[in-house]
């Protein structure tokens, strides 16, 4: 697992699978919020939209599969060949207005289809496929305006959540992540699902917290 400082993956060092001709930057004042119209951008040819997905969500994808991945240069094998495979096929991509969590999902769907891939490969299982979550005493008390000291119970709490707990609570209260979002990444039979596995999650913290 990463240590709990683990900074982001420079871009000089990241996969070199953009020094490929001239580009026209984006419009300075792009923002996710205008994610189809970058998306959209993309999809029909223009480098340059390709090049901000890279760079705005590079990190973030990162870190999120560092949750579920030890191996650092398998992850950033699997992180090349995604961005690889949309810039291939990106004409026959789909229309998104939220380009992270598709991001998300296809990262996901990759390393489930390339872990399973290993152990056909191997024969051997692996360890036990695990949700890694942790987060800083400062970027809670940031982002929520909590104490360290709860943050820090929070933390060892989470900790003896479950790897689908702390996956649905990753989800749903750091990447704010509507419970049809998380139904689909999670591939949970319907948004019930995934109200009840909140739900638990919550009370398992609760008991935990006291």
């Amino acid at each position: 697992m990463l240590p709990h400082n683990q900074t982001s993956y420079p871009l000089e060092n990241r996969p070199n699978i953009l020094l490929r001709d001239n580009f026209n930057p984006i419009p300075s004042g792009y923002s996710k919020s205008s994610d189809r119209e970058v998306w959209d951008t993309f999809r029909l040819g223009n480098e340059s939209a390709f090049i901000t997905i890279y760079s705005t969500y590079f990190d973030e994808l990162y870190r999120y599969g560092r949750r579920f991945v030890r191996q650092e240069q398998f992850l950033k094998d699997i992180i090349q060949d995604l961005f690889i495979s949309l810039r291939k096929n990106r004409a026959t991509l789909g229309g998104t207005d939220n380009i992270k969590f598709y991001l998300f999902k296809s990262l996901k769907r990759k390393i489930v289809k390339e872990e399973k891939r290993w152990i056909n490969q191997t024969e051997q299982l692996p360890e036990e496929f695990q949700f890694d979550v942790y987060f800083s005493p400062e970027q809670m008390l940031i982002d929520r305006q909590i104490s360290e000291e709860i943050a820090n119970r929070i933390n060892l709490a989470l900790q003896q959540l479950s790897p689908r707990k702390k996956e649905v609570i990753y989800y749903f209260f750091f990447e704010e992540l509507s419970y049809s979002q998380i139904q689909e990444i999670m591939k949970l039979d319907n948004i019930k699902s995934v109200r009840n596995l909140v739900y638990k999650a919550l009370d398992f913290l609760r008991d935990i917290l006291g």
